[in-house]
């Protein structure tokens, strides 16, 4: 089976793919030593069965010893499965086209054009750096890479991210005899230990710590160790005389203290050494992240491609100045989920730093970020406050139903339904609180958002259409939603119940010349008139 991909669509099988020459470069492997670190890999998953079996005998019976076994086969299957990919990957990097070929069951091609190349990013795990290896990310600007790499070797990446993002080999590599100079570091942000503070402050933490008890008592089983039972005995210890509640305290302690160990524990993992700077190139400048402490990342933006940036503000987290900052760019994925997405520039940190990095990140004098905001129309606070009062009114009738036909007893909707009103109409109030919109110089900033506030500088240039949206209250209320289109970040960002007055002028700022000939009447000559018939 075969399937052909490619970063712009699908080349039909049984077809030549664009690019495919056997006089153009020769198709390469990947770094032979990736076999030698799964040789390591398999050696060390066979350690944990060995020593249950063997050394601490635990168990005779296979499923007394059942985490050794997971741990085992799932390292076993990982390192396999690596080896298959080795031999079944090829890549190439030609005149116009980046190339792979890999799959284990389903072979698939795919292919990104040289010029969609938006971003090229090197990650390197803890065992990748001890076998000289990295991983290249070649993304055309999909939340997924289009090309991924692993594992070639250090000098490897380093030409094909210089001769990738600079377009010629010469530059990757330099001329003969000739060292390449070093670009040019300007520091914006550098690693802060108060920032620890902001990233351990999870409502999670209590999830986290209590699946990390379960992974730490299930893996010291297999030494004969009892985690659960010498902690439940350091708690008899301290209070004997105790009760459920004392236990259902020490227990949360236990679990809350785990969960902050880590949550603390990942972000200094993820986040060491971690370095803001603007990169100064032959080409132009790029804003580059260097960081990690086990597993390093390197992620390049280049600033031609700055469209503005953002700032989010978590709801939970807003009263000690959260704030998560990431950059409107074009070719830039938004979603990661192996850590930040390449558009976040910063880790959670407070507000003023926040600002204080957008401002040098943002060409100009100009702090968009920080200027005030145009207050929305009252109406759109009574709309808010409307949807507060209804949905408790909706809910507790909900629940005096099943109160009715016993399916819940009678203090559920006697409590839940005040609660709800209490919760709601603050929470109307923060809604309306949180919009906004203004212009700053050649900036539209945007601001919306209840469970989390988000501040979007967008520059004027990069608005490509405005869209209006009227829902049928609205429409009483005399508001309507005005949107941005555009090429960077989310694509779309929106300004929520605006009076007509104020989407007119927004307009207008926004996107000057676009609706004029929809806002403005013609005007209309007295003598193309028809004459007045002589019966009416």
């Amino acid at each position: 089976m075969s399937a052909v991909d490619t970063a712009v669509g699908v080349v039909p099988a049984g077809t030549t793919p664009p690019g495919e020459d056997a006089s153009e470069a020769p198709w390469e492997r990947l770094h032979p030593r990736l076999i030698w670190v799964n040789l390591a890999r398999f050696a060390l998953s066979l350690v944990p069965t060995l020593l249950s079996f063997f050394v601490f005998k635990t168990g005779s019976d296979l499923l007394d010893n059942w985490p050794a076994l997971i741990m085992t086969g799932f390292g076993i299957a990982v390192s396999v499965g690596d080896v298959v990919r080795w031999l079944r990957t090829r890549y190439r990097v030609t005149e116009g086209l980046v190339e792979i070929r890999t799959g284990r069951l389903v072979r698939v091609y795919r292919q990104i054009p040289r010029d969609r190349i938006r971003a090229v990013d090197v990650k390197s795990r803890l065992r990748h750096r001890f076998a000289g290896l990295r991983i290249v990310y070649i993304s055309s600007g999909r939340s997924k890479p289009a090309v991924k790499l692993d594992a070639v070797s250090k000098q490897m990446a380093l030409t094909l991210q210089r001769e990738l993002m600079h377009g010629n080999r010469a530059a990757a590599e330099g001329e003969e005899g000739e060292e390449v100079a070093a670009p040019k570091e300007t520091p914006i942000a550098e690693f802060r230990w108060r920032w620890l503070f902001y990233h351990v402050l999870n409502f999670t933490c209590v999830l986290v710590g209590g699946l990390l008890l379960w992974s730490l008592h299930s893996m010291l089983l297999i030494v004969g160790l009892d985690l659960v039972g010498s902690l439940n005995d350091l708690r008899n210890w301290f209070a004997p005389d105790g009760g459920t509640a004392v236990a259902w305290l020490y227990w949360g302690v236990v679990v809350t203290l785990l969960g902050y160990g880590a949550l603390a524990g990942g972000f200094v993992m993820e986040n060491w050494g971690f370095r803001l700077v603007r990169v100064r190139k032959e080409d132009g400048t790029a804003l580059l992240t260097r960081r990690g402490l086990f597993s390093t990342r390197e992620v390049h933006r280049d600033d031609r491609r700055m469209r503005g940036i953002q700032i989010s503000e978590p709801l939970l987290t807003r009263w000690i100045g959260l704030t998560e900052t990431t950059v409107l760019s074009t070719g830039l994925a938004i979603i990661s989920f192996s850590g930040d997405p390449a558009t976040s520039i910063l880790p959670r940190a407070p507000l003023s730093e926040a600002r204080r990095v957008a401002a040098l990140v943002l060409s100009g004098p100009v702090r968009p970020l920080e200027a005030p905001l145009r207050r929305h129309p009252r109406t759109a606070l009574s709309r808010r406050l409307l949807w507060a009062l209804v949905t408790p009114v909706v809910v507790a009738g909900l629940l005096v139903w099943l109160w009715a036909t016993d399916v819940v007893p009678g203090w559920v909707p006697a409590v839940v339904g005040p609660v709800l009103f209490a919760v709601a109409v603050p929470l109307a109030v923060v809604a309306y609180r949180a919009l906004g919109h203004t212009l700053v110089d050649n900036y539209l900033v945007l601001r919306c958002g209840l469970s989390r506030r988000v501040t979007a500088a967008l520059r004027t240039e990069a608005v490509i259409g405005v869209k209006v949206r009227q829902s049928l209250f609205q429409r009483r209320l005399g508001l309507l939603t005005a949107g941005l289109s555009t090429a960077a970040g989310e694509r779309y960002y929106q300004a929520p119940d605006m009076s007509v007055d104020q989407f007119l002028v927004f307009a207008t700022e926004a996107a000057p010349g676009l609706l004029e000939e929809f806002l403005v009447e013609p005007e209309i000559d007295a003598q193309q008139l028809p004459a007045p018939s002589p019966h009416a």
